[in-house]
């Protein structure tokens, strides 16, 4: 095991100074800006779905990412994470999906930092973003499709901004390294409380999306060298001082 420097796990607190309001002459930019500007990058999003992510060499910190995916080809997409769904969301990092063809395709070294989507998808923690008028049998007949398409998958996913000991990005701006984050592999690996959370944000039930994938959605066996933080290789990055660097827990 290589010595590092750990990364702090205590609540980081918003400044006081700010308490986040807009100026009316920032107001103004913003009203005018979709007359004015081209965002021809984000015009490609067309997934939203949310799920849980968690530190490699401290399981027990997690946070609910919403993610809003750009399909590039049927094995790549590229996705923006907020850590909620309303218009002050915070940008909390990105995640790049790709098809397992791809992933084989990695060498070992890569391999490491990337995980299996398949227990996300099976379980029922990584679901659909969906509007609210939107009939319950149209979001079911959706989500079976989207998500039979990433069962198979796998993320390599960078936070960049903090979360403290509730799982919430409660500093004033992103603080430290980025970090690489991992997905869930078992269902004992996941804090309940956090997930009872997303489920009352999104007033949905992870259990009955489960029950609704079962015989629907059935994902390949976890490709070998995937998932590498749980067989004893967590990898990841730590501020140093004169440099940043990547290395093994």
């Amino acid at each position: 095991m290589e010595e590092h420097l750990t990364m702090p796990t205590h609540k980081c607190h918003e400044a006081k100074e700010s308490e986040g309001q807009t100026t009316s002459g920032i107001a103004a930019l913003s009203a005018g800006a979709a007359m004015l500007q081209s965002f021809k990058p984000l015009g490609g999003i067309c997934e939203a779905l949310c799920g849980l992510h968690l530190y490699p060499e401290d399981p027990k910190r997690q946070v609910i990412a919403y993610h809003y995916c750009h399909v590039i080809d049927e094995d790549r997409r590229q996705c923006l994470l907020y850590d909620s769904d309303s218009v002050d969301a915070k940008l909390i990092g990105v995640e790049y999906v790709i098809s397992e063809k791809l992933f084989k395709s990695l060498d070992d070294n890569e391999k490491k930092y990337w995980h299996s989507h398949k227990y996300e998808v099976e379980s029922g923690l990584l679901v659909q973003v969906s509007k609210s008028l939107v009939p319950e049998t149209v979001v079911q007949a959706a989500e079976l499709v989207a998500l039979q398409a990433l069962v198979n998958t796998y993320g390599k996913t960078i936070q960049l901004w903090p979360v403290d000991d509730q799982g919430e990005c409660s500093s004033k701006v992103p603080t430290g390294p980025p970090q690489v984050l991992f997905s869930f592999t078992r269902d004992d690996q996941v804090n309940p409380d956090l997930l009872a959370r997303r489920d009352q944000q999104m007033g949905i039930s992870t259990a009955a999306k489960r029950k609704e994938r079962e015989g629907k959605i059935q994902g390949n066996p976890v490709a070998e060298g995937a998932d590498q933080w749980l067989k004893g290789n967590p990898w990841q990055i730590y501020d140093e001082g004169s440099h940043v660097s990547v290395k093994k827990v």
